[in-house]
């Protein structure tokens, strides 16, 4: 059957998704679905073939592993809160009202996902998602890092500690707040309240202010 849909690809006949495609999605669709009810560890192969209705064999065939299947969920989720977290931190403003919109399109991320976000960055992750935590969180603290240092250099920021060790704080701060937020399950909505707050503190803790305050005189 695969071999079948291997030539159809190559012979440009496809029309619509294959049947691969269906059963691939319907490994993630049953992934995103477990992790709802139980934590990784509990998750099986055998839970995936069953609730996407395919056989051990096909299930190899598209995955190499348990693993592998949640790794494909999140790089795209790890794309996405990168897309939203860079739409302040590479913004030549970063007015109040800009770092706010990021931080609630983050919000969004973690209620639209939370629990495999909980599962990638919990500290006893191992292998492929220890790969992709470390991976996200390595490319915000570095963007984050680029910003205070831009703007420390344009006077816009006070010097104070190191760029490099204020912007990974500030990574871990509100990945594990809005990980705290969504509750045990993953499945909580973020506070609004809790973005006010956290653009007072990233603010304040970077310009000594919230972006929109006015500069102290003198």
């Amino acid at each position: 059957m695969e071999q079948q849909e291997v030539h159809e690809r190559a012979g440009g006949r496809r029309r619509g998704p294959s049947k691969g495609d269906l059963r691939e999605q319907a490994i993630l669709r049953t992934a995103r679905g477990l992790l709802a009810d139980k934590p990784l560890e509990r998750i099986t192969v055998d839970d995936l073939v069953s609730g996407a209705g395919i056989s051990r064999p096909t299930f190899y065939f598209y995955f190499a592993s348990k693993q592998a299947v949640f790794e494909a969920l999140l790089d795209p989720v790890g794309d996405a809160i990168m897309d939203v977290a860079d739409s302040w931190l590479t913004s030549p403003g970063g007015s109040r009202e800009e770092l706010h919109a990021s931080l609630a399109g983050l919000a969004a991320l973690w209620s639209a996902h939370g629990p495999l976000l909980k599962v990638v960055l919990r500290e006893d992750a191992t292998g492929a998602l220890l790969e992709c935590r470390d991976r996200m969180l390595g490319r915000l603290a570095a963007n984050a890092t680029a910003r205070i240092d831009r703007d420390r250099a344009a006077g816009l920021a006070p010097d104070g500690p190191p760029a490099a060790d204020l912007g990974a704080l500030m990574v871990r701060l509100l990945t594990q707040a809005l990980s705290d937020a969504i509750g045990p399950s993953g499945t909580d909505p973020v506070p609004p309240g809790l973005l006010d707050t956290l653009t007072v503190v990233v603010g304040r803790s970077i310009y000594g202010r919230t972006p929109s305050d006015p500069a102290p005189a003198g």
